[in-house]
């Protein structure tokens, strides 16, 4: 009949050292934070041709000038002049920020209201 053999206390005491060893190593590499904040997006030179109506995907908490969420609220609203010049026919923006509804990413849909 087979024994089953147990370890040691010596064997044990030196996987918990190898383990902890590894830990500590690790540890840094783990929990290592970003030294300097992500550069800032900015909006390229060219990105001025979209036209007003344009809807994109935007990353970033602050949404630039001339653009707003697409959160549902009414176009005929001070600020959306140019906007209701070219969409008449609409009444309010789209609401598609409902689909991600995810605050962690940033990401937001982003029309175009103004020149």
């Amino acid at each position: 009949m087979k024994q089953n053999k147990a370890f040691t206390l010596a064997e044990m005491l030196i996987a918990v050292l190898m383990i902890s060893i590894a830990l500590v190593v690790m540890a840094p590499v783990m929990t290592k934070k970003a030294k300097e904040p992500p550069p800032q997006v900015k909006i390229i030179e060219g990105s001025q041709s979209l036209p007003v109506g344009a809807i994109i995907l935007w990353y970033g908490e602050q949404v630039p000038d001339g653009w707003a969420e697409c959160s549902g609220q009414s176009i005929d609203t001070q600020g959306f002049e140019d906007l209701a010049a070219n969409v008449s026919q609409y009444q309010y923006l789209p609401d598609l920020n409902q689909i991600f509804q995810n605050t962690q990413t940033n990401l937001k849909w982003i029309i175009r209201v103004k020149n």
